[in-house]
């Protein structure tokens, strides 16, 4: 899980290489994945809410906690791959990918990254649509 998720991250980092902003790769490449994750929170967050009866928050606390984590998952993540320069030894073990494993990669991070804000849309579209919503 770990090999997968350092893939990942590299996919990501060597995407924002390609920009205007390459020496801000690091930032971005951790802000992509930050991303994803707060969306695969989300729908957890929304199937849990709705399925297991459990206390919706307010929009207040909820946004507060939610900028409290969207800010603890950057940071632990930043700090995860900028400590020992653990970014630049993923480049070195994934720098030699095949043609084919680049392209393969390219198709699973777009599935990750676009996937995970296209699912929780989905997650809150199908609940409100099917299941009426959520009742405070």
């Amino acid at each position: 899980m770990k090999k997968l998720y350092h893939y990942i991250f590299y996919k990501l980092y060597r995407y924002m290489l390609t920009t205007a902003n390459a020496n801000l790769a690091l930032n971005g490449a951790v802000i992509y994945l930050c991303i994803s994750i707060l969306s695969y929170s989300g729908i957890i967050y929304l199937l849990l809410t709705k399925f297991y009866k459990l206390h919706s928050m307010s929009g207040n606390l909820f946004m507060t906690i939610g900028l409290f984590y969207a800010f603890l998952i950057y940071y632990v993540n930043y700090w995860y791959f900028k400590k020992d320069d653990l970014y630049l030894k993923i480049e070195e073990r994934f720098i030699n990918e095949s043609k084919q494993q680049k392209t393969l990669g390219n198709i699973l991070v777009t599935i990750v990254v676009v996937g995970s804000i296209f699912f929780f849309m989905l997650t809150g579209y199908l609940i409100n649509k099917y299941f009426g919503g959520f009742k405070s």
